[in-house]
């Protein structure tokens, strides 16, 4: 290093691409002038270049495939498939978590029993949560098979009229479904 600059200061991988101002250009060629180290980092990345290059430039011959390819890669991703875990590991798990839970009551020694009660009184309100909000789609369902069963008695071929005011009415309920879907109804409940 003749110009006491520190070799980390020089982005060699940006001079061999070029990326560099001609400032920094000439700074680097004459800190290559006198360090050797950097000499070989600079030759090392035109040699890795050129390799990559080559290797990229093979003949422009497309790659032949077997006739059953697809086959093999279909047979071979469904016999990879893992279907459920065994029984054995299930209940491995399931020891293991209890054990955990166990010794987790332990560790809390008289403080578990007010941290169970906390976890039976969420479980509590989550179970009444999720039972309104059954019983309401419940409900609507319910009233949506009223509403078809007494669309359905008024269509009937003695009433012509009345069918197709009935039928205009169906299609405008179905066509305020599509842009007002049944998600964005119930969305607040869960």
């Amino acid at each position: 290093m003749t110009d006491g600059l520190d070799c980390k200061e020089f982005d060699l991988a940006g001079y061999v691409d070029g990326e560099l101002d001609t400032r920094m250009d000439c700074a680097i060629e004459g800190h290559l002038a006198g360090c050797s180290l950097c000499r070989d980092e600079l030759n090392a990345q035109k040699q890795f270049l050129q390799m990559l290059e080559t290797g990229l430039r093979l003949p422009d011959t497309d790659l032949e495939l077997p006739t059953d390819f697809t086959k093999k890669i279909v047979s071979t991703a469904e016999n990879n498939v893992v279907g459920l875990r065994p029984w054995k590991e299930r209940f491995n798990a399931v020891f293991i978590i209890s054990s955990l839970l166990l010794f987790s009551l332990f560790v809390l020694g008289a403080d578990g029993a007010a941290l169970i009660s906390a976890a039976g009184a969420l479980l509590h309100k989550l179970v009444a949560v999720g039972a309104f909000a059954t019983q309401m789609a419940y409900s609507f369902l319910i009233g949506v098979v009223v509403l078809v069963r007494s669309l359905v008695s008024i269509l009937t071929p003695s009433n012509g009229v009345a069918a197709m005011g009935v039928l205009a009415a169906v299609c405008l309920f179905l066509l305020g479904l599509k842009f007002l879907p049944l998600r964005k109804i119930l969305r607040p409940l869960f």
